[in-house]
């Protein structure tokens, strides 16, 4: 048998097939709907023909003649008479009437198929991508958040009613099946960046973007989640305070073992690097993880259009997040150099006014 989503497809061609009239009526349903060549092109030679000038019992043969004008001829082959003939019967459409419905069930099933090929578009773009070239590569979030938005306006388009009788909540909360593996990991610059830290802690002030949450490896994430709330505070930061910290958190403890490394492994002035390659992995990782939900929730039946949307842009806010925090990052060092240098030093000290009287700038 066939699959729900055809057969909503024949069913909305055999109603234009029988009540040819209502096709004005039905134009907020683009060809590109459709899931088969041959089916979009029926959709387009039926709004090519002025049906107000052809009989009723003439409607077929007006049909196959527009068809014979298709370019392509597998198209048109597989538009045989008997094939439109077909369309029409009872069997194929239960009622021409519910012309609209089955307009609104092919263009949901257009809009899962759109955010599912969405989903896979970013993973692919999430493992192929080099690490050094993220920003490059969320832009194509950008991208998929700007067709998300088109797809929500095509749906609007749709007659209320029929959006009304298809926007079903779901019966019981949707929830993607977790991606058994991460897509993207830099343990050793998560490990460098840690050590490099704890060696030099002054160098936190130069990987403010980086996060806890960018760290895979747990224990390392303890560690920078410590020192960051060390420094905070203005606290020391030694291996000792780092531990005593990390305890007060919640989570697994930080492991005598793995501060003994850190410590052996320290090397000042490399965080900076070593920071940017870890958070643009997790970036990346983000994105394939942002690609998989989407792909998960377009493949659910039980989400009527509204809330695929609603789970996708949910599913899109962490990948925002961080195209937000690379851009903000790699821009600060061109605001920097963007500043006019500073004038010379005059030759003598000028006598100074009094500080009660400067304005703070």
């Amino acid at each position: 048998m066939k699959k729900l989503p055809v057969r909503a497809e024949e069913a909305l061609l055999g109603a234009m097939l029988h009540r040819p009239e209502a096709l004005p009526s039905m134009r907020w349903i683009p060809s590109g709907t459709f899931s088969r060549p041959d089916h979009a092109a029926l959709w387009g030679v039926l709004h090519s023909i002025d049906f107000s000038k052809v009989a009723k019992n003439e409607i077929p043969a007006a049909v196959t003649a527009a068809v014979a004008q298709i370019e392509d001829q597998g198209i048109r082959h597989t538009l045989s008479p008997s094939r439109i003939s077909q369309l029409a019967n009872a069997s194929i459409c239960p009622n021409p009437r519910n012309a609209p419905l089955y307009g609104g069930m092919v263009l949901e099933t257009a809009i899962h198929r759109a955010v599912e090929h969405a989903g896979e578009t970013l993973r692919d773009t999430a493992r192929q991508a080099e690490v050094d070239l993220a920003l490059q590569a969320l832009e194509q979030a950008d991208k998929t958040g700007k067709r998300l938005a088109q797809l929500e306006a095509a749906w609007k388009t749709a007659p209320e009613t029929v959006r009304n009788l298809l926007d079903t909540a779901p019966e019981q909360q949707v929830i993607p099946v977790p991606r058994t593996e991460r897509a993207r990991a830099d343990i050793q610059a998560e490990g460098e960046t840690v050590a490099s830290l704890l060696y030099e802690p002054r160098q936190l002030r130069e990987v403010g973007p980086l996060q806890e949450k960018d760290f895979s490896h747990p224990q390392l994430a303890i560690a920078y989640r410590a020192m960051r709330t060390l420094d905070e505070r203005h606290a020391p930061i030694d291996p000792l305070t780092v531990a005593w910290e990390a305890q007060r958190h919640p989570g697994p403890n930080l492991s005598d073992q793995v501060l003994a490394e850190l410590q052996d492994a320290g090397m000042g002035g490399t965080a900076a690097y070593t920071a940017e390659r870890v958070l643009h992995t997790a970036a990346l990782d983000r994105l394939d993880a942002a690609g998989h939900d989407l792909r998960n929730y377009a493949r659910h039946p039980g989400l009527a259009p509204s809330a695929l949307f609603d789970h996708a842009e949910h599913a899109m806010q962490p990948v925002q997040e961080d195209h937000q925090r690379i851009r903000h990052a790699e821009r600060e060092p061109e605001l920097v150099s963007d500043k006019e240098p500073a004038p010379p030093a005059p030759s003598h000290s000028p006598e100074l006014p009094d500080r009660q009287h400067e304005m703070e700038i």
